[in-house]
């Protein structure tokens, strides 16, 4: 199913995308440059939000004319470069920078295993191993385990390889799993809105989901659940609110299909701003943490002013070598996969016991 966006929604899921980067950005480095002033960010309820929007962008996405080696594509360009750049920056951090601040994705062991294990998506499961100094990376390693039995459910529909897929990504990663369909139910949903119910509706899930953070009641419903479980709460680490994520990730549901109802005159208006920041997300959300290691520890700047000029001067330099050039990665991965199937059909024809 492949419904348009409308153009309301659109912008306002771009604005909420750059929204939730800058919270898990100041979440990281505001109690760095700013010890004395702590503020509660909600970094780990702005995952939250990634999740839910990432299960609607998909189910867009997924278009079935697209094919899965199109799906595929589509993925690996937008993912690797990124996240090529980001291990470069770890080891170069490892080798010349070699402390850590906030014990976000420390080392936990050999820098080069820690980056394969990472670059494989498998840092999450079953287990937990950051990339070095590349903290953010965990979030991606579940995103691409959703990417993938999405595209199985899709495009080549197996109980058995769903089955080995959701076994090797593991429980921790499969608790979030609900979380991420919220989004692709919401792209699949057929239910119209009228306006004035959707104003309400949007005003009361922002409200509700302002208090939901407010008052910590993920936190909250986890720590009630500790005495009946205590050893998931601790084998599943960064999944452990996977009770209040849920609900929370409901509320943002909710909120979107509200939006979706409404023409979001004001952030139009701004559009062009907002889809050119929105753009960088991606960049922002993995570079931000090895870059303010560099800068900080590397290059000893402490003025909260150089410092962030520094890190985001640093953040768009290297999302306009990848996020940003995405297309130019997708056309030369869809030339290599051209080239591989034209390859295996000469082979076929040469030997059909290969058919």
């Amino acid at each position: 199913m492949n419904r348009a966006i409308p153009k309301g929604l659109s912008i306002y899921l771009d604005f909420v995308r750059l929204a939730a980067a800058i919270v898990v950005f100041l979440s990281h480095l505001w109690p760095l440059v700013f010890p004395s002033t702590p503020l509660p960010w909600p970094g780990h309820l702005a995952v939250v939000v990634f999740f839910v929007l990432s299960g609607y962008v998909i189910s867009h996405a997924a278009r079935p004319e697209l094919g899965l080696r199109g799906y595929a594509v589509h993925r690996l360009a937008r993912i690797y470069p990124v996240l090529i750049a980001a291990a470069l920056l770890s080891l170069v951090i490892a080798a010349y920078t070699p402390v850590n601040i906030g014990n976000y994705g420390s080392s936990r062991g050999s820098d080069w295993f820690d980056i394969t294990l990472n670059m494989a998506f498998l840092g999450q499961s079953w287990m937990d191993v950051p990339m070095p100094y590349v903290g953010t990376v965990w979030s991606l390693d579940y995103e691409v385990w959703y990417y993938i039995l999405f595209a199985i459910w899709t495009y080549h529909r197996s109980w058995v390889l769903l089955a080995c897929a959701a076994l090797v990504a593991g429980p921790k990663i499969l608790l979030l799993l609900p979380v991420w369909l919220l989004g692709v139910a919401l792209h699949r949903s057929t239910i119209v809105i009228k306006r004035k119910y959707a104003i309400w509706l949007f005003g009361l899930s922002s409200i509700t989901g302002i208090a939901f953070w407010w008052f910590s009641i993920g936190t909250g419903i986890r720590e009630a659940m500790r005495p009946l479980s205590p050893g998931l709460i601790v084998f599943a680490e960064g999944s452990n609110q996977f009770v209040g994520d849920f609900i929370f990730g409901l509320i943002v549901m909710l909120n979107f299909k509200a939006a979706g109802s409404l023409r979001m005159e004001l952030l139009l208006k701004m559009q062009s701003v907002i889809r050119y920041l929105s753009s960088f997300t991606f960049s922002l959300y993995i570079f931000h943490l090895p870059l303010a290691v560099l800068i900080w520890n590397g290059f000893q700047v402490h003025s909260a002013f150089a410092f962030f000029t520094l890190l985001i001067a640093g953040v768009w330099l290297l999302g306009m070598l990848t996020e940003q050039q995405s297309k130019w990665y997708r056309s030369i991965l869809s030339r290599f996969m051209l080239r591989k199937k034209a390859k295996e059909s000469l082979l076929r024809e040469r030997d059909p016991s290969l058919v």
